[in-house]
């Protein structure tokens, strides 16, 4: 099993309708307000494919659904919820090795909610 952020393929939505879907099919959960964190090519000279990162708040009260996935897409999901400095940890110990993860939990330590200072932009 792979750790990774909550993702999917866009199937002709936007990508805001796109991460809003995956978090209820994959997390169980129904997102509020997003934060755009950025958009990048995962390895450009091989693949055209354009990621969209997103971060958003939650709370218990947003968990609307058991996640998981969905069963006739093949996912097989188990949602994990970390404390944030275990994550940040894992991805230098290598138990995290998702490159849109890892750029996600990055992102949150250098300029979004766990940043040492907050961020001015």
């Amino acid at each position: 099993m792979v750790i990774e952020a909550a993702a999917g393929l866009l199937d002709a939505d936007d990508p805001t309708t796109a991460i809003r879907r995956e978090s209820a099919e994959e997390l169980g959960v129904t997102l509020g307000p997003l934060t755009h964190v950025l958009d990048a090519y995962m390895s450009p000279g091989s693949v055209t494919e354009r990621l969209h990162f997103f971060a958003a708040a939650y709370t218990p009260a947003d968990r609307t659904g058991t996640g998981g996935g969905l069963e006739e897409d093949g996912e097989d999901i188990e949602v994990l919820e970390l404390p944030f400095a275990e994550a940040l940890a894992m991805t230098r110990d290598g138990r995290i090795t998702d490159a849109k993860t890892i750029m996600l939990l990055q992102w949150a330590a250098l300029d979004g909610p766990f940043a040492p200072t907050p961020a001015h932009h």
